[in-house]
């Protein structure tokens, strides 16, 4: 039963993000770059509807239970979100979070640049703009720079997931952590990695420069059993049944105002999630606080969300078949999608074409 599950959602998570985005996303490309605003609008409405079924799915299809506790960020406010990267897949985890919590529309996610090119997910991905960066700091502070200024031109308030980390925690990661704190005598940390701090005070530094800091949430996330690593546990349905989170506000005027004191201010943000996620792993596996009582969301909205959302995709996954099968036209527009995602793809993706046309307006 575990494989059938984690084959299915497997399935039905690349088979919506490819197809959304062969039919649902193209279309809107031309309006993005000519109605920037509205174009924008649309293009999150229908990720939003997708982020929806993806939860959904871990929720419903996988029986992954959510447990919140701690203090959330305002729902307007623009924020970045830094969280210990324990999994590969504590992005999509963490959807669960802002659908309850957060501006689901508004939310972006940092992410490794080669994943933008993965043909389905990737395109999507790329129309929702997240930033992707390289782990090559000239390079990263020229896309951070393009990102945000995109965002400006909008009048955009980002929720931004962070990871200071850089990759999710394994053996071959942590001992390199830890050779990293040898070689600048810090402690060795068994339950995060050590912060690669440059990236979040450069990000903290231009967001409150080009958009504003309204807010950091600090999140930790603990997984009681069964911890997804790879893609083969999501294949083999190697779900948790609970998923934590710890959620800590922080106003962004409580941040020191240079470079060095945002650094500092990350590493021992660190060294609390380290001590904190020690007595959780050590302990009971709870977070000491209470769950979170009041949501934006409240559970009965959360439902609605979910009928609509596995409606939506569920008729659309079977129109695609049908009309693949039966309007040839059909199958003609998804060549050209997938040939126009392709050739943008090796230009450097939608993203930068939309971040770059911003930086050149804005300046």
């Amino acid at each position: 039963m575990s494989y059938f599950k984690g084959i299915l959602f497997s399935f039905l998570m690349l088979y919506s993000s490819t197809f959304g985005a062969i039919f649902l996303l193209i279309p809107l490309i031309p309006l993005v770059f000519f109605q920037p605003k509205v174009g924008r609008q649309m293009m999150d409405q229908m990720i939003w509807i997708w982020q929806i079924y993806a939860v959904f799915l871990v929720e419903k299809l996988c029986g992954v239970r959510v447990v919140i506790t701690g203090e959330p960020v305002g729902c307007e406010d623009s924020t970045i979100i830094l969280m210990n990267h324990r999994t590969r897949f504590d992005w999509l985890f963490i959807f669960s979070y802002i659908l309850r919590h957060g501006p689901l529309r508004r939310f972006k996610i940092s992410m490794k640049d080669i994943l933008k090119y993965v043909p389905g997910p990737g395109w999507a991905m790329q129309c929702a703009g997240y930033l992707f960066l390289q782990r090559k700091w000239e390079a990263d502070q020229k896309i951070i720079l393009r990102c945000l200024t995109y965002f400006r031109k909008l009048g955009y308030k980002p929720q931004i997931l962070f990871f200071p980390e850089g990759t999710d925690l394994t053996a071959n990661t942590k001992a390199r952590s830890n050779k990293f704190a040898e070689k600048y005598k810090l402690e060795p940390y068994e339950y995060v990695l050590h912060p690669r701090t440059a990236g979040f005070s450069f990000l903290v530094e231009k967001m409150r420069e080009i958009i504003t800091l309204d807010s950091i949430l600090d999140v930790s996330i603990g997984y009681p059993e069964n911890i997804p690593q790879n893609e083969m546990d999501i294949l083999k349905g190697k779900f948790p049944r609970q998923v934590h989170f710890h959620v800590q506000a922080h106003s962004g005027l409580e941040l020191p105002q240079d470079r060095e004191g945002v650094e500092r201010w990350c590493q021992e943000c660190w060294e609390r999630k380290e001590r904190q996620l020690r007595e959780y792993y050590t302990g009971p596996k709870l977070f000491s606080d209470k769950p979170i009582q009041t949501c934006v969301r409240d559970e009965q909205e959360v439902e609605h969300l979910f009928r609509f959302a596995c409606l939506f995709w569920t008729v659309f996954e079977i129109c695609v078949v049908v009309f693949l099968i039966y309007a040839p036209m059909l199958r003609w527009f998804s060549l050209f999608s997938i040939i126009t995602y392709v050739l943008i793809s090796k230009y450097g993706g939608i993203d930068v074409l939309l971040d770059s046309e911003a930086s050149d307006l804005c300046k």
